[in-house]
């Protein structure tokens, strides 16, 4: 995503950041996925841009990982819309993880697609600017998150966008 970036993913690279901040080296060789990534889907890969097109979206617009840092334990990718964020995180952590988490508020079940996904919010964001829908699948589990840019007026709710982009992307998700 260019220009601005989602508040979700900020706050969730924010606490990465801040625990990294004294490290600095060199490293030299190839560079080697963070730990807890192998076997995860990739949504930066696996996601078609004919489906980004689909739903409204500039593949061109791809963002890579948090601010362009890999996350251990998650693959992320992101795109920007003309009010919104897509974000697609991939996760060995699972739905059930999901609903013990304290983190979240309003997490209730739905279908999208030919399948069934739990849909949530971050309970600190009290103006509905953003929304989750976590699917369930064999490396544990897939987040479609919608986010609201904070420069653009929210055209719909965000759990809304969330329910119509994951019912075009379900298909492409791993079982």
């Amino acid at each position: 995503m260019r220009g601005s970036v989602g508040v979700g993913r900020l706050l969730m690279a924010g606490m990465l950041v801040w625990a990294a901040a004294g490290c600095s080296s060199v490293v030299e060789g190839a560079a080697e996925p963070a730990s807890g990534q192998e076997g995860l889907f990739d949504p930066c890969k696996d996601i078609p841009d004919s489906v980004l097109e689909e739903v409204g979206l500039d593949p061109a617009t791809e963002e890579v990982d948090i601010a362009g840092v890999e996350q251990p334990g998650w693959k992320i990718c992101g795109w920007s819309g003309s009010w919104y964020f897509l974000t697609v995180y991939s996760t060995a952590r699972t739905v059930d993880d999901v609903r013990r988490n304290t983190d979240y508020r309003d997490v209730e079940e739905l279908r999208a697609g030919s399948r069934h996904g739990t849909q949530f919010q971050r309970v600190d964001d009290v103006d509905g600017n953003g929304c989750y829908i976590a699917f369930p699948v064999e490396q544990g589990s897939i987040w479609v998150n919608i986010e609201r840019m904070l420069s653009e007026a929210q055209e719909e709710p965000s759990c809304v966008v969330a329910q119509r982009v994951s019912v075009d992307i379900e298909p492409v998700l791993p079982k």
